[in-house]
């Protein structure tokens, strides 16, 4: 050590220690940003298990409402066919009611007739 005292004007133990500062300071430096890049790594995997959670999800909620809309189509065609057939046989008993109104012989009478009343009770 001797001969670097003698180069270097004396500053020889302060090259060694600034040396060693460095050293250690880049091994603080590379531990850190080692355990920076595993954090990074585990927090986008987390993400990436969010992500994949979040479109599982997703897709189930997409399936529900697909099958809800289904079953309640079904519901509403299911309900249609059974108002046309109340409305098909409200018809047939209005046009039976109208031709036996048609028909009756007291029709033109002021007041109603006992078949008036009985053919306007079966509407109730």
């Amino acid at each position: 050590m001797n001969w670097l005292d003698t180069v270097t004007g004396g500053y020889a133990s302060l090259i060694k220690y600034g040396l060693i500062a460095a050293v250690i300071i880049g091994a603080f430096g590379y531990t850190y940003h080692l355990g920076s890049a595993n954090t990074a790594a585990v927090w986008s995997a987390k993400y990436e298990h969010r992500e994949a959670e979040i479109a599982k999800a997703t897709a189930a909620e997409i399936s529900r409402i697909d099958q809800a809309n289904a079953q309640a189509k079904a519901t509403e065609a299911k309900r249609l066919e059974q108002l046309a057939a109340d409305n098909a046989a409200l018809e047939l008993q209005i046009k039976g009611l109208s031709d036996e109104a048609d028909a009756d012989p007291d029709r033109d009478r002021p007041a109603l007739s006992n078949s008036s009343r009985m053919r306007i009770d079966s509407v109730h």
